[in-house]
């Protein structure tokens, strides 16, 4: 069983502190050195699980005074970054993956241009769908280029996609740039989802690059509305 990376630990504890109310709203919390100690990590590591819920507007940190509790994180909320993926965030116990496509194959003109790659490059074209906690996640077909992502196989799939890129590619993964609208379900996603063609579903289409700005994914996720939520957070500066 592979266990969450500790800056997950550290988000994950602190969130679920913060919404059984052990940190109330208006509470600082533990030093970064007392909170390194009880997760038995270092204090970067604290402070990049803290920061991801500080983009959540949970938290808020100020120079010389600390971290505080703005707020309950929203219930059933999934949120994570470019390098972060549903295993990460839910947990690998609670994702399993159907996988209805993986073939290699030369790329249409808009996937192309979003991973800015001719035409005669080949990719990877993978369609698999999600369950959380076995209940229909999301439905999602993503796009790679062999150049960058070599060697993965459908046994990836069924896990992180994104651990086999950090963990045995070691390649950084840094920014991702999202569109999201709603879309009318395809027969597809009512037969793999078990809804029905034309109910109401939020597509999220992505693209993501590694840390020198090289483009290696792009996908396109449909997700059921019912279990869809999101939140941003604007901080003046």
């Amino acid at each position: 069983m592979r266990k969450n990376a500790k800056y997950m630990e550290v988000y994950l504890g602190v969130k679920r502190k913060v919404e059984d109310g052990t940190y109330a709203i208006g509470e600082k919390l533990p030093t970064g050195p007392e909170l390194a100690k009880h997760y038995n990590t270092s204090k970067l590591t604290v402070k990049k699980g803290l920061d991801m819920l500080v983009s959540e507007g949970v938290l808020h940190s100020r120079s010389g005074f600390g971290t505080e509790v703005l707020r309950k994180p929203i219930d059933n909320s999934k949120v994570f970054g470019p390098s972060e993926g549903l295993m990460s965030v839910v947990g690998e116990d609670h994702v399993d993956s159907e996988i209805h496509t993986f073939s290699i194959e030369l790329p249409s003109k808009k996937v192309a241009e979003k991973l800015q790659l001719n035409e005669k490059e080949y990719i990877y074209n993978i369609v698999r769908s999600r369950f959380v906690d076995q209940q229909p996640y999301s439905l999602e077909q993503t796009f790679m280029p062999l150049s960058i992502i070599p060697g993965l196989e459908p046994k990836h799939l069924k896990k992180s996609v994104y651990s086999y890129i950090r963990e045995e590619l070691h390649l950084e993964i840094n920014a991702s740039h999202v569109w999201m609208k709603g879309v009318l379900a395809t027969e597809f996603d009512a037969k793999i989802l078990g809804i029905e063609a034309g109910d109401f579903m939020i597509e999220i289409e992505k693209s993501v690059s590694l840390a020198n700005g090289t483009p290696f994914e792009y996908s396109i996720t449909r997700h059921l509305y019912q279990d869809f939520i999101f939140e941003a957070v604007f901080v003046e500066n």
